[in-house]
């Protein structure tokens, strides 16, 4: 087991792909948090910004080209998972998908499928979009979005 000073804390950066007032969410498999709904995302490689990142890991998890233009940070939040004996700053960019473009399962053995889905179903504790990835069930616990919904196209 590593010391507290050989670990490192590390970067993800997880994707609110919007459309139509909706967000892609994906059911995770085979690594840490599987069974539970995420987006798209994965770590931030040096010299990378947050929207290189955001753009990046979009297209190769769903295969969706995101505006660039539209891609904007949205709120960050800190996950210390001493479980899997890991901390992690997650970033969350939002960026809109094209309009008639459908998200495909481009990494089979990191994910199950992608849906569209409301804020109200984010939301929804007893929903059938739960669990939750835990940095993203703590940034729905903390962050209101429904801004972020109404304001998508």
């Amino acid at each position: 087991m590593m010391t507290a000073m050989q670990k490192a804390v590390q970067v993800g950066v997880g994707v609110l792909i919007m459309r139509q007032h909706k967000v892609l969410v994906g059911r995770r498999i085979g690594s840490h948090g599987a069974d539970t709904w995420q987006l798209a995302g994965g770590h931030l490689e040096f010299g990378e910004s947050f929207d290189e990142c955001a753009l990046r890991e979009s297209l190769e998890e769903t295969g969706l080209e995101l505006d660039r233009s539209s891609a904007k940070f949205v709120t960050a939040n800190n996950n210390i998972m001493p479980d899997i004996d890991r901390h992690y700053v997650t970033v969350f960019v939002s960026a809109n998908a094209p309009g008639i473009a459908e998200a495909r399962i481009m990494e089979p053995l990191k994910c199950e499928k992608w849906e569209w889905i409301t804020h109200d179903q984010l939301v929804d504790d007893k929903g059938p979009y739960r669990p939750l990835f835990s940095p993203l069930a703590k940034m729905v616990r903390e962050y209101d979005l429904k801004p972020l919904f109404d304001s998508s196209a």
